[in-house]
């Protein structure tokens, strides 16, 4: 299970989230990397938080699915992105009859112990068709910790260096294709992953 202390904080604080990282213009380089990988339409958002993704990619005409297991993030994004669809799921266990072209973790795979990533990483190869994109993002740095925030809630994150979280996705079942650094004023310096599944 995602960590519990983590999600009630998001349950907590999303309409203030939504507020400040409504802004797609961070991650304009990764969905014209993600997009240019992919094979075909069907994108799921997994950690979709309050939809700001979600709806860039639904106004490129991809169909897309988001999932987070905060029940508070995922109200906003059937408000905030009605053309897509939205089901409150933790990760580690979520399910899907239905297979998909590409999965976008952005800045969600980062609040998963680093124990059970193995175990993420098989459930996303159980939801994705061969050779389908899988595009992670993460925090630059060592080891797990909870931050404590000024209103008082904690959040769990789990750090990562390039070449760690290469081996770990390359080990389990992807191909790593393009890998690079970008740095944020406010949050430090993030990785970016994308990789393509054996077939």
């Amino acid at each position: 299970m995602s960590d519990e202390t983590t999600i009630l904080a998001y349950n907590k604080i999303a309409n203030l989230y939504k507020s400040k990282y409504s802004s797609e213009n961070f991650w304009k380089k990764q969905y014209a990397d993600f997009e240019g990988l992919l094979k075909g339409e069907h994108i799921i958002d997994v950690g979709c938080g309050f939809g700001r993704d979600a709806r860039h990619f639904v106004k490129d005409g991809y169909n897309v699915v988001g999932v987070d297991a905060s029940k508070s993030m995922i109200s906003l994004a059937k408000k905030y992105v009605p053309k897509a669809k939205f089901y409150i799921k933790d990760m580690l266990t979520m399910r899907f009859s239905q297979k998909f072209d590409g999965i976008w973790c952005c800045a969600s795979l980062l609040h998963i112990k680093k124990r059970n990533v193995r175990s993420l990483l098989d459930n996303f190869k159980r939801s994705m068709k061969p050779n389908g994109v899988l595009f992670i993002s993460v925090k630059k740095g060592r080891g797990e910790e909870y931050k404590t925030y000024p209103d008082g809630t904690k959040r769990f994150f789990a750090n990562y260096f390039g070449r760690e979280l290469r081996e770990i996705v390359n080990k389990n079942g992807f191909k790593t294709v393009l890998l690079y650094t970008h740095k944020d004023k406010e949050n430090g310096t993030w990785i970016s992953l994308f990789a393509l599944k054996d077939k």
